[in-house]
């Protein structure tokens, strides 16, 4: 996952930019910014008339920018499209955005417990080969049950 770049406020007020600068400055690619279009998650783009190719304005690159953000932060493309359509400040749409981001940070949560238990487990079984190379039978012993006991913690 890459990290998402700040957008200087100049840059972000040009009027016009095109694909490749879009792609640059918020970090998805050129597939995913013309994907998400496709698919509703970025309003259609206006094209130049000239060439037909898109430009981004100010407010494409904002809305952009938060998909960025949210892709980053895990959420997946059904839950970005669910935050995209509850627009504005309106109480039933910011009980949407509470309910769904509330909801991913409690998978977040689990996930991290997870990726705990799993490293617990790994960190026993460093322990415990170092124990088998010092032929120090009684930590292998005791991190074989410790280990049993960790093992059970994987999901």
């Amino acid at each position: 996952m890459s990290e998402q770049p700040d957008i200087p406020q100049a840059e972000a007020a040009q009027p016009v930019r095109s694909i490749q600068e879009v792609a640059r400055l918020t970090g998805l690619s050129v597939w995913t910014l013309r994907y998400y279009e496709k698919i509703g998650l970025i309003d259609p783009v206006d094209r130049d008339p000239s060439s037909g190719h898109r430009v981004y304005g100010p407010g494409d690159l904002a809305r952009i920018e938060s998909l960025a953000h949210l892709r980053a932060a895990g959420l997946s493309i059904d839950a970005m499209r669910t935050l995209m359509h509850s627009r504005g400040h309106a109480p039933e749409t910011v009980d949407v955005k509470i309910r769904l981001l509330t909801e991913h940070s409690s998978e977040i949560s689990r996930e991290i417990e997870q990726l705990t238990a799993r490293r617990r487990y790994i960190d026993n079984r460093v322990a415990y080969w170092h124990a088998v190379q010092a032929g120090d039978d009684s930590a292998v012993r005791r991190l074989t049950e410790e280990g049993g006991a960790l093992s059970r913690d994987l999901t």
